[in-house]
């Protein structure tokens, strides 16, 4: 029914379930598929050449997040102004199985480093625009020799009242209730699996 009226019909179940599944191609969005986050991870090494043999090769990492102006979201409700809520930013940083020991900063949020796994985990929060979260840090390697590539980031958040798609519910409507129902829906974007590569 749903592909010649636009419509679902349904019994729902008790508790939560899922309705239904689609998916979007890119190319039929107005302005492409434009992510509402921006992250810039830069890390760097230290010479070879100017290292001393028996030092150890030292890196640094920066990663600067913040939110874009313009974006491929869309709100369902009209009235939204203002700038962008992104809420639950988190950001997984692998590191090179080389890197011996990192020391790491963060002035938003706090930051957890898993020496075993070689991962840390800079949880943000909700993203102010008065404040541009950033992560510092320095690394020592395990040897002399430069990793052949630094592993992507992975950066998590979620946008209340904004779809990817543009896929809105235009009305609903309950049969065969004594009862008057709380009607709503309600739009949450989440970030999937989003990844960043590092320079």
């Amino acid at each position: 029914r749903f592909e010649i009226d636009q419509a679902l019909s349904f019994v729902p179940p008790d508790g939560n379930f899922q309705l239904m599944r689609y998916r979007v191609n890119p190319s039929n969005l107005q302005m492409g598929l434009s992510p509402p986050i921006l992250c810039t991870p830069t890390i760097s090494y230290g010479s070879i050449n100017n290292n001393n043999n028996n030092e150890p090769i030292k890196g640094s990492i920066v990663v600067n997040v913040s939110s874009r102006s313009a974006t491929s979201l869309r709100f369902s409700d009209s009235k939204q102004r203002g700038p962008t809520v992104i809420e639950d930013v988190s950001i997984t940083i692998p590191f090179p199985k080389i890197v011996k020991t990192a020391n790491l900063k963060v002035n938003m949020g706090k930051v957890l480093y898993d020496e075993a796994g070689k991962v840390a985990k800079w949880i943000i929060g909700r993203l102010d625009d008065k404040k541009r979260p950033q992560l510092t840090g320095s690394m020592v390697l395990d040897g002399h020799q430069k990793p052949d590539e630094n592993p992507p980031l992975y950066v998590t958040w979620k946008i209340p009242l904004a779809s990817v798609s543009g896929l809105t519910v235009s009305g609903l409507s309950l049969s065969s209730e004594s009862y008057k129902p709380y009607k709503g829906v309600r739009n949450i974007t989440k970030s999937g699996r989003f990844q960043v590569r590092c320079n």
